[in-house]
């Protein structure tokens, strides 16, 4: 069993590597100058983080639903330039779906040329994530298919993502592109990986996943964050309060408006701090310098989604052994979740976070409440 645990590993860092090479995600290049914060201020982008996600990081004894992720994000200005980069496409597809057109010359406090966004004054952060996440019911020891609980699914993905800030400083705005395949037995591999590593039962159903042997599948995201409420409390600490707005269609197709808070030692832009954009596995953000302070700040914050389509419990085109149909899943759902962040040393953050999310299915014992947690480790480049 080790053997072939370990055969799986290699294969899984072997993909792994070789989608961060064809992202270019393994170099970052030259910084570039923005200020969103405060105009007169100069300061630099750029970094990457790897957020983990799984239900037993939240001291509980379940391995099901979403069950866990992998995700690693870079961002930086050569990300809308890099070979194989989706950000070309999902350029197109925001001045599409805005309607605006990107003519007006450069702020006076950026550096070259004009940004390059759909309204032409906003500054433009680039990011890019390759990530995997997998779904499973309760009972995972069983081969047979569990028609009253929800089906065994997996998505591996890349994104390129998008940040419009706004220079006046209380309003950004956030695209996403996704490409991905959905049922591919990679998940599998990686899910046996990880149980032998903690000594946990090897999940035996993945024969009969969504989509099972593969099938692509995509996803854009467009929202727009404002900051509500920034102020000093407790002594000298900072509290935060903003609200997020975001659609999506695609894979998950659905609407959603999220209250998030942030309260403590806090030094970097409001619009770096994302937790509400979530599907799962965290969105990508860019990475951006504190302004000279070390971090310690706790979060919490709730969303609402009305979803109409989640292709990992319904399927897609191909046919899968087992999916659940419209009336049988719910297209309301709550969400709530409390982190901490600490700055560990220059340039590096440490995040822990609780989730919280209510029914996906309106009947059978796949109507649960998961409960999951993440680590996400980010580091700014200098």
């Amino acid at each position: 069993m080790r053997a072939r645990v370990s055969n799986k590993a290699g294969r899984i860092v072997a993909i792994a590597a070789a989608v961060a090479a064809v992202l270019g995600l393994g170099a970052p290049a030259s910084a570039q100058d923005f200020s969103a914060q405060d105009s007169r201020e100069g300061a630099q982008y750029g970094g990457w983080s790897l957020a983990i996600d799984n239900d037993l990081f939240a001291a509980t004894e379940n391995d099901r639903d979403y069950t866990g992720g992998i995700a690693f994000s870079v961002s930086g200005p050569q990300l809308g330039n890099t070979r194989w980069s989706l950000d070309p496409l999902l350029r197109r597809i925001d001045r599409f779906a805005l309607g605006e057109t990107a003519d007006a010359a450069a702020p006076s406090w950026v550096d070259g040329d004009a940004p390059d966004s759909p309204r032409g004054r906003e500054v433009v952060l680039h990011s890019a994530q390759a990530g995997i996440a997998s779904f499973t019911p309760q009972d995972i020891t069983s081969e047979e298919i569990q028609t009253g609980d929800r089906p065994y699914a997996s998505l591996l993905y890349v994104t390129n993502a998008r940040q419009y800030v706004d220079p006046s400083g209380d309003r950004a705005r956030h695209s996403a592109f996704t490409l991905g395949i959905i049922g591919l037995s990679l998940t599998s591999d990686l899910h046996d990986v990880v149980h032998e590593a903690v000594g946990s039962e090897l999940p035996r159903g993945y024969d009969h996943q969504v989509s099972a042997g593969g099938e692509p599948t995509f996803r854009y995201v467009l929202g727009a964050s404002r900051l509500r409420g920034q102020r000093l409390a407790f002594g000298s600490g900072l509290v935060e309060t903003k609200t997020t707005a975001e659609m999506s269609i695609g894979y998950i197709t659905e609407a959603s408006y999220a209250v998030s808070t942030r309260f403590g030692a806090i030094s970097s832009p409001w619009w770096s701090f994302n937790p509400e954009r979530t599907d799962y596995v965290v969105q990508p953000t860019a990475v951006v310098p504190n302004r000279g302070s070390s971090e310690l700040y706790f979060w919490a914050g709730a969303k609402l989604r009305v979803r109409a389509y989640n292709s990992l419990l319904q399927g897609q085109f191909r046919d899968s052994a087992h999916v659940f149909g419209w009336d049988e899943v719910e297209h309301v759902i709550g969400e709530a979740w409390v982190g901490l962040t600490s700055q560990l040393g220059s340039g590096t953050t440490l995040s822990y976070a609780v989730r919280y999310q209510t029914s996906e299915l309106s009947h059978g014992l796949g109507r649960r409440e998961p409960i999951w947690a993440g680590v996400t480790i980010t580091h700014s480049f200098p």
